[in-house]
């Protein structure tokens, strides 16, 4: 999608055209969707953050200065919903590993799907939060940073350990 059409719909939302969030919904559902799942581990946790945050956008979107911000200010309520859910509802590894096993991508096997969860439920908070903000949610160290109230070189610092770590946990 270009970002002129995504602007155009930010400021027909804006405008009250509820379709037009509708069609921004679902340029970014799924990446949201496997943002969620990844954070929280469980399939039912990730689609009431997905809600959410969905339905927070939609409420604030006339509060979005700029408009070439959109994604970035919608991954930053849905990264606010996923840490909000997890607080209230907190699973267990074991029980999250069973219902995500079958809910991944299809990038690879579900044995595959299983190790990467199990890979990053062993990162440290951080560092998981520094991972699945910069490969799925796209953000860069200097965006990361501002999200956690980190400095930039902190965060590559965190991705580079994680990335590291993930590398050692998947041999």
């Amino acid at each position: 999608m270009s970002s002129d059409f995504i602007e155009n719909l930010v400021v027909q939302t804006q405008n009250g055209d509820a379709d037009a969030f509708g069609e921004l919904y679902s340029v970014y559902a799924k990446d949201m969707y496997r943002f969620a799942l990844y954070y929280t581990g469980s399939r039912f946790l990730a689609e009431d953050a997905v809600s959410d945050a969905a339905l927070f956008a939609f409420e604030k979107i006339g509060q979005l200065k700029k408009k070439s911000a959109f994604k970035p200010w919608l991954f930053k309520i849905l990264f606010n919903c996923c840490k909000k859910q997890q607080r209230e509802k907190a699973l267990s590894l074991q029980r999250a590993e069973l219902s995500l096993a079958d809910e991944l991508p299809e990038s690879g096997g579900q044995l595959e799907a299983l190790e990467v969860k199990t890979a990053l439920a062993a990162l440290e908070r951080e560092e998981r939060e520094v991972i699945l903000l910069s490969f799925i949610g796209g953000y860069s160290s200097g965006e990361i940073g501002k999200m956690l109230s980190m400095k930039g070189g902190s965060v590559r610092s965190k991705k580079s350990r994680a990335v590291a770590k993930l590398r050692e946990m998947m041999r």
